[in-house]
């Protein structure tokens, strides 16, 4: 994902390699392209006696419609070159090289049976059954600055989610809530799931529903997400960038106001990372004990002084394979003492979180007031030495 100040469409439901294809040479001759041309004749893909799960040719059917459709098909160069290369026809097996589709299913003769037997009004085949194209009377819409806005606007933000959460689950969750032109997994520069979606609606009345939907939860156990539409969090996100650019650019022409470190609204984490350890009255332990203990399970950082009687270990992978390695008979034992430990979720994990936040927060700007007291970078002492006038 790009910069939130940027200004961005968040991008497709899958991102995909493209299918390399071998090109021919453009200096073929005459004869040898029509040879060539004849061994690569397709063979025609009977449909008969073949019958596909309603579920399976409703996935099939709605994955040819996104790459054909208005979202993905102005935007993917391979796509884009293939249908100029036969009056919009794309092979089958071309299509086949996008893994997405492939994963779903991989028989020609499916694909083609679930298409003709769809009421899909943007895809159809050729009369051997071999090739598909997008419906001539479906033209493109023209890729005006209106739509664009418009798409915009029907693009809902939504945090919270399982990070273990796929493409699947996803379109399965949001599909009761309305037709979906693309769904988009925001994920880390690791590439892994962030917990935060950008999904676009068909309907501008089905984003509206679900952005006024406060108590959206994705199990009914599960706590109440985060929605609100595309344009509203990257105002938030673009004000908050802003904000610290102009005390910035105030604290190096000298201003009064030092660069102050805020918040955001909305705090991310990725859940799972954080063990809470209770029942440590009277417990003589310390952090370097608590790292001895968890020693090789990517320990990110303790909160916890001498006579807390609660620890907050906070671990860069799950917290919860880490607690389930160190137990000894099922207990947790922590300086030879049986303790709880429990991995925080719900309102005490983002409590967690956002506490932590203000304490980095704080802890920059007390460098900062201390730097405006010290007198700068040169600490009071000025430039050079200084002479005493006769």
């Amino acid at each position: 994902m790009t910069a939130a100040t940027e200004n961005e469409s968040p991008n497709p439901v899958e991102t995909e390699t493209t299918p390399s294809v071998n090109m021919a040479a453009e200096a073929t001759k005459p004869a040898e392209k029509k040879e060539e041309e004849k061994k690569n004749e397709l063979d025609a893909v009977s449909t008969e006696g073949i019958t596909v799960e309603k579920a399976l040719a409703g996935k099939i059917v709605k994955q040819l419609e996104y790459y054909f459709g208005d979202r993905n098909l102005p935007q993917d160069r391979f796509m884009l070159r293939e249908v100029t290369l036969d009056n919009g026809w794309i092979p089958l097996d071309t299509m086949l090289n996008f893994k997405r589709l492939a994963s779903i299913c991989n028989e020609k003769p499916k694909i083609a049976k679930a298409v003709e037997d769809s009421n899909s009004t943007l895809v159809v085949l050729n009369e051997q059954k071999n090739k598909i194209r997008r419906n001539p009377e479906k033209p493109l819409p023209k890729n005006t600055e209106e739509l664009k806005l418009a798409n915009n606007q029907k693009t809902v933000y939504v945090k919270g989610l399982p990070l273990g959460l796929n493409i699947d689950q996803a379109e399965e969750f949001f599909g009761n809530h309305g037709k979906t032109a693309y769904i988009k997994l925001r994920k880390d520069a690791e590439g892994k799931f962030k917990g935060s979606v950008f999904i676009e609606f068909v309907e501008q009345s089905d984003a509206d529903k679900i952005v006024g939907n406060k108590e959206l939860k994705f199990t009914e156990e599960g706590e109440p997400l985060i929605v609100m539409s595309r344009n509203e969090y990257f105002k938030s996100k673009n004000q908050n960038v802003k904000n610290v650019k102009n005390l910035k650019r105030e604290s190096q022409m000298g201003g009064t106001e030092q660069l102050k470190h805020e918040v955001p609204e909305h705090v991310e984490y990725e859940k799972g990372l954080v063990l809470k350890i209770e029942g440590l009255e009277g417990v003589e332990t310390s952090r370097e004990d608590m790292k001895a203990l968890f020693e090789g399970h990517n320990i990110n950082w303790v909160n916890f002084n001498k006579g807390d009687v609660e620890a907050f270990i906070r671990f860069e992978g799950s917290a919860k394979e880490a607690l389930d390695k160190v137990k000894v008979d099922d207990k947790f034992i922590l300086s030879g003492k049986e303790a709880k430990a429990l991995v925080l979720d719900g309102d005490e994990e983002e409590a967690y979180w956002k506490k932590s936040a203000h304490e980095k927060a704080e802890f920059f700007n007390k460098k900062n007031r201390k730097r405006k007291f010290d007198g700068g970078r040169g600490g009071g002492r000025g430039r050079g030495k200084r002479y005493r006038r006769d």
